[in-house]
């Protein structure tokens, strides 16, 4: 018999069916172990049911975790130095709804106590560059201190910029467990050579008042020049006519060499026995010889073969100056020389052995005053002062010549300064520094080296070029022929000068580079950047400038430094002892400076002189282009004359000078060679270079250490 209800019941078993299998999906997730240890990685396995796809999501970017994923499988994390949520989103069809179940697992990370840092110094190399390594563990971020700065990789490698004595390096690494700082300080290759190489000396100028270098052997080269026989001080306001070639035309009178007042009251023969002699004179030519109140004249003898007169100049202990008159000539005389004492009427030698001793501790020679530099007007170069002329006392400074040809006799480097009125963008020829340039390369003896300055103390309001350069800055910026002067809205104009001074240092070296090629910059040619001791801020700027607008200026600058000289505020002082102490007072606050501490991280910290430690950041050397002792400031110029020529003056210079080098500074121009008495400050070794003093004995001696004896700073 047929069920009634038989079609209807097999309808509801089949969507019974159909309902059992649409079920809702589900899904688990889980690691292998739970929890791990700092650093380590974890296994995570998921399946599913009902499902017909899977999305993860959460965990760490490096994980690769986040995307589509089977309905099942197994998951490798990375390292996790953190607690770290996992996420699966399953979707299945139940029936016409589609369903989705999503499932988290944390896993657990131990954290360790605090960060494993280690960082090591690999040995230097020559020029004193040294690899920093370092690695850490359980570490976020490490942050870099003392001798570098910023922060720093988790791991990595550093060039130091070239160092010259031992510097610490720290690094702070700091993680979830905590901090952990490590140090390591360089080790550096053992100094060879002696302490000479680390000194220059600055020459005096070359004229007949201030020349107690003796420079040359033949004093027509300082004479005044050529004036009326009634009036021979004066060649300004009476000279005697000239030729083309600059020798008098008519009768005429000269002072070879004139002598300042001592004020000590001291014969000649104490304080400048090497005036005192016989001259060898001789000149075309005749003409009656007298002297101008002073000397007597002997062995006149006239040749008329070779029209040519020779003399005898006797200058004795009482005669203040060497000064002739030449008169009945027959239309002047020419190629007029007048020989120290001792040197023979025939000699071809042109700088006095007394001169050639005493820079002989020296490495550099410093011509600041013999070129004239400050206040100089030379802007031209075929109006510059040439070797042919019969005297080098010039405005324009002397012969660039004479300066190749001492470094060439001597074999020693020299300092040159760039006069500030020369055309830096003249494209032709005749670009000034490009012929310098030019004859030094052609010139000077390989392997002699080059510092070269832009002007002098462009900082410094007492000369001609500082108010020239600070002017010629407020028209490039206002006229926006540099732009680069004011890129920071800085509207100083003092600032303005000094980054000008620094940008002509720029083309200066880019103007060497064409000429001697790039790879001689910092090497044979070391362009350098000098400003305010006292100011470090200045150089700061100077060389956020640079860095900012051309790059880093270790590519075309080899060095910075400025002028350590020490004074004291005292000026009622009345006895040597007392002066000394107070001098030395001044000294310990400005060597400050030569030394690293504290460390430079791009902004300064205004708690010492910190020179040393901005040329150290930014990959240069330190040198100082003046310094010593200052007393200028005091009134008793009889105890300044005193003090000077004291074993205690000695001793301090040479502690100065021993600081800086142990400091690992490059270079320090002592100013200067000799100073006559009368001079403003005992900044002068000598006051006469033939006559020994205390300092020229420690000056030897100091220059004959090995450098392997400087090692405290």
């Amino acid at each position: 018999m047929k069920n009634k209800y038989s079609t209807p019941l097999i309808i509801m078993a089949l969507a019974f069916s159909s309902w059992a299998v649409a079920s809702t999906s589900s899904v688990s997730i889980l690691s292998t172990p739970a929890t791990i240890t700092y650093g380590n990685k974890a296994t995570i396995t998921w399946s599913s049911t009902n499902a017909s796809s899977c999305t993860a999501s959460g965990g760490i970017n490096s994980d690769n975790w986040a995307k589509a994923k089977p309905t099942s499988g197994s998951f490798v994390t990375s390292a996790l130095t953190k607690s770290t949520s996992y996420y699966i989103s399953c979707t299945g069809r139940n029936g016409t709804e589609v369903t989705s179940t999503t499932k988290q697992l944390t896993i657990g990370v131990e954290l360790p106590s605090a960060p494993i840092v280690s960082i090591s110094a690999g040995p230097a190399t020559n020029s004193g560059v040294s690899t920093l390594t370092w690695t850490s563990t359980y570490a976020d971020s490490c942050l870099a201190s003392a001798g570098w700065t910023g922060n720093k990789a988790l791991s990595g490698s550093f060039y130091t910029p070239p160092l010259s004595i031992p510097t610490l390096y720290t690094l702070t690494c700091t993680g979830s467990g905590g901090t952990t700082i490590q140090s390591v300080t360089t080790q550096l290759n053992p100094l060879s050579g002696k302490a000479g190489s680390k000194l220059g000396i600055n020459l005096s100028p070359i004229n007949d008042w201030g020349d107690r270098d003796l420079t040359f052997v033949d004093v027509m080269k300082i004479a005044r020049g050529f004036a009326t026989p009634a009036a021979p001080w004066d060649p300004w306001k009476y000279p005697a006519p000239t030729d083309a070639n600059g020798w008098p035309t008519t009768d005429f009178g000269i002072v070879f060499i004139s002598y300042p007042n001592d004020p000590l009251n001291r014969p000649l023969s104490a304080t400048f026995p090497s005036m005192l002699g016989t001259y060898k004179l001789s000149f075309t030519g005749q003409a009656t010889v007298n002297g101008y109140h002073c000397c007597q004249i002997q062995n006149q003898v006239y040749n008329a073969v070779t029209n040519k007169t020779t003399a005898d100049v006797v200058v004795g202990p009482t005669d203040p100056f060497v000064t002739l008159t030449f008169t009945n000539t027959n239309n002047g005389v020419q190629n007029l020389k007048l020989l120290r004492p001792g040197y023979p009427i025939d000699t071809t030698q042109v700088f006095t052995t007394e001169f050639l001793n005493a820079i002989a501790p020296f490495s550099t020679l410093r011509f600041l005053e013999p070129l004239l530099t400050n206040n100089n007007h030379g802007s031209k170069w075929d109006a510059r002062k040439l070797k042919s002329d019969p005297t080098q006392n010039d405005t324009r400074g002397v012969a660039w010549e004479y300066v190749i040809d001492l470094a060439n006799a001597t074999n020693k480097d020299i300092w040159i300064t760039i006069p500030d009125q020369i055309d830096l963008n003249d494209s032709t020829t005749n670009n000034y520094v490009t012929q310098l340039a030019t004859l030094l390369k052609k010139s000077l003896k390989k392997g002699i080296v080059v510092y070269v300055e832009y002007s002098n103390e462009t900082w410094n309001g007492g000369f001609l070029q500082t108010s020239a350069n600070i002017n010629a800055a407020i028209a490039d910026v206002n006229s926006g022929t540099d732009t680069t002067l004011n890129y920071d809205n800085f509207v100083n104009q003092w600032y303005w000068g000094f980054r000008r001074a620094a940008h002509q240092t720029l083309k200066v070296s880019q103007l060497f580079a064409e000429v001697f090629g790039p790879a001689a910059i910092n090497t044979i040619i070391r362009p350098v950047y000098m400003s305010q001791y006292v100011q470090p801020n200045i150089m700061e700027d100077v060389l956020r400038y640079l860095n900012a607008n051309f790059g880093a200026p270790n590519k075309y600058l080899y060095g910075i430094g400025g002028a350590p000289y020490y004074s004291t505020a005292q000026t009622n002082l009345t006895d040597t002892s007392s002066l000394l102490s107070a001098l030395q007072v001044g000294l310990n606050k400005i060597n400050l400076g030569a030394a690293p501490l504290p460390a430079y991280n791009g902004i300064l910290v205004y708690t010492g002189l910190t020179n040393k430690n901005i040329a150290n950041y930014y990959g240069l050397k330190t040198l100082m282009y003046e310094g010593g002792p200052d007393l200028s400031n005091q009134p008793n110029k009889a105890l300044t004359a005193r003090a000077a020529a004291t074993p205690k003056m000695a001793a301090m210079i040479k502690s100065q000078l021993t600081r800086f080098i142990s400091c690992g500074n490059d270079l320090f121009v002592y100013y200067k060679l000799s100073a006559p008495p009368a001079d403003v400050s005992p900044w002068g070794i000598y006051e006469d270079v033939g006559l020994p003093t205390e300092k020229s004995k420690m000056f030897k001696e100091l220059s004959a250490t090995p450098l392997s004896n400087f090692t405290g700073c």
